[in-house]
């Protein structure tokens, strides 16, 4: 099995490439929001490095976001370009925030994982350890059938950090007063946490998005999943932020 792994749900491109579940070659970007100059230059030199060919691939891995929608878009387009001209290669997608998560050194304590969005905005999700799910608070099901389960176990959420009672809402969807921060949006988080209280939240590993998180969880059927290259779409979570121009139109 040849995996290319694309990563470009956030400001840093990444491509990497694996056969057999081992990493052949790697190329992150330096510099941010390069993905439409370096992505495919980055394809080119990982398949070079590792001295394989288009056609010896079998699937193309791609970070399915929540992130950057442009950067998402140039991800999706490639992929599918890659899938259409390569006739018998799949594209399969990895949640983002849980290829972080899974990448995270071990601990028995929740995980945050967070990606920068918007200022003063976080996309985050919680995890438990071994990515398990935390007990529900009542036996009691309602018509949606998820109890009192958190939203942010569920899946990704905007996380605003301006909010006075941010914190406190994590602790309480958390279930517990500590809780550990991976991502690229924990520096972020902490600037915004209260006192920077250490006791409250801990670091648990990556900083940034990497091509090689994905590996992990795309060998595994509950963290990655095979799309239709002619339906897909990434997960944005938010529309694009549109600015209207400040310039007076002509005529």
């Amino acid at each position: 099995m040849v995996r290319l792994l694309l990563e470009t749900a956030t400001d840093v491109c990444s491509v990497a490439l694996a056969r057999d579940g081992k990493i052949l070659a790697e190329q992150t970007a330096t510099e941010p929001h390069l993905h439409a100059s370096h992505l495919t230059l980055f394809i080119q030199e990982v398949m070079q490095q590792a001295d394989t060919k288009l056609t010896e691939l079998s699937e193309v891995v791609l970070s399915d976001g929540p992130g950057s929608y442009t950067s998402l878009r140039v991800g999706a387009a490639t992929a599918k370009g890659l899938c259409l001209a390569l006739p018998g290669l799949s594209l399969r997608v990895v949640p983002t925030l849980a290829a972080l998560m899974l990448a995270a050194k071990p601990h028995s304590e929740a995980t945050l994982a967070v990606i920068n969005s918007r200022r003063g905005e976080v996309y985050g999700q919680f995890f438990m350890p071994e990515g398990a799910r935390p007990q529900v608070q009542s036996e009691v099901f309602g018509k949606q059938g998820l109890g009192h389960l958190d939203p942010l176990f569920l899946g990704p959420q905007n996380i605003r950090l301006t909010e006075p009672d941010w914190l406190d809402r994590l602790i309480a969807a958390a279930q517990t007063a500590y809780f550990r921060v991976c991502g690229p949006g924990q520096q972020r988080v902490w600037d915004h946490l209260p006192n920077n209280d250490g006791e409250v939240l801990g670091c648990a590993g990556p900083e940034h998005c990497s091509a090689i998180h994905l590996l992990a969880p795309a060998a595994a059927p509950n963290w990655s999943r095979v799309v239709d290259i002619a339906a897909y779409e990434p997960f944005y979570l938010n529309p694009p932020f549109v600015t209207k121009s400040k310039k007076k139109p002509l005529g």
